[in-house]
């Protein structure tokens, strides 16, 4: 098995035992559980009630034409078209995609640079996950900077095509397309009448009300160096979301270094100051944006941009292992006895 799919399962893995501890034992509420690998990670929906089946097999089918939208390993997804026709022609595209384009586009202008989703060609240049041990060099990354604009990309929302203006840009949702399908597939849970479930989509959790025996679903944080270990716990009762970007999901290791499949649109590097960021919010397309910003812009500056986006709360560990809250979490949230709170 490769380090990608073993560390995925680890991420899934713990996060159930923290909200199958917790679910309880009763007797009168149906539950149906499925598990799928999309969007190159670990979707596992759990929903209670009449229909439970029925709604999570149409959560995934959502989920699963997201990813056939925007899928950029898959020569025939849509996101792939745009990619090949970039400096040749529009691609009309499904209005869906647009959507998610268009949104990125305008939230990435308040995000400092730090979110781009024409990074496709920094990603296809490092690979992690998909090329071993290979670390590019600075000319290489030099060489395919330009290429890395999210202001070039032309969007027809009438006509609803997308066009790439230079040879070798390449579009990259893979910083938004997980957290926009979660909130997409709790839409169609909740339109079907469930009124209890859990969505984890590899880190992306989020729910739908109460347990069954009406408690609030209880979260962990994954330690992000220790697989087995958890950093905190929270449980949702103020919020319905909690989204993780760390540097121990997809990674590889070269003469010691660890080269995270987070990368800075600006520099093509990876960030050297935080290990994750875990987001707790109401809205998993927002949460799955804002933590890799933070990422990457590290703490201070991090923190700065949150407060462009209130109503969104983190909890960053950096790579010495000391733990920032954000003020919304004080006295909320559980630390584990081995984090250094700062």
């Amino acid at each position: 098995m490769n380090r990608r799919l073993s560390v995925m399962i680890v991420i899934v893995v713990v996060t159930a035992l923290f909200v199958s501890g917790c679910f309880g034992r009763t007797s009168s509420s149906k539950v149906y559980k499925e598990t799928q690998f999309l969007m190159d990670t670990i979707v596992e929906i759990t929903a209670y009630g009449p229909g439970a089946e029925e709604a999570v097999k149409s959560a995934f089918a959502e989920f699963q034409h997201l990813h056939a939208l925007t899928n950029n390993y898959d020569d025939n997804s849509q996101v792939s078209k745009i990619n090949q026709m970039a400096g040749k022609q529009r691609v009309v595209v499904d209005p869906e995609l647009v959507k998610i384009i268009k949104f990125s586009q305008d939230v990435a202008d308040k995000l400092g640079g730090s979110f781009d989703i024409t990074v496709g060609p920094l990603t296809k240049l490092w690979g992690i996950g998909h090329k071993g041990e290979y670390v590019p060099s600075q000319a290489e990354i030099d060489e395919v900077l330009p290429l890395v604009n999210y202001h070039l990309v032309e969007v027809d929302t009438a006509a609803n095509t997308i066009y790439l203006p230079k040879v070798g840009m390449m579009l990259d949702l893979g910083a938004i397309a997980k957290g926009y399908a979660t909130d997409q597939a709790v839409e169609l849970l909740k339109a079907k009448g469930i009124t209890s479930a859990l969505v984890n989509a590899g880190g992306d959790v989020r729910v739908i009300g109460n347990k069954p025996d009406g408690k609030p679903w209880r979260i962990g944080i994954q330690h992000p160096r220790d697989p087995d270990g958890i950093s905190a716990k929270l449980a949702l009762t103020e919020w319905d979301t909690m989204e993780t970007s760390g540097d121990y999901q997809r990674f590889m290791m070269k003469d010691g270094i660890r080269y995270s499949h987070i990368l800075d649109p600006r520099t093509g590097w990876q960030p050297r100051e935080v290990s994750s960021v875990t987001m707790v919010n109401s809205s998993s397309t927002y949460g799955d944006v804002l933590s890799k910003p933070i990422f990457v812009l590290g703490v201070e500056k991090g923190l700065e941009l949150l407060k462009q986006f209130p109503g969104n709360e983190a909890v960053i560990v950096t790579l010495d292992g000391k733990m920032i809250i954000t003020p919304g979490l004080e006295g909320k949230i559980e630390i584990s006895s081995n984090v250094d709170k700062k």
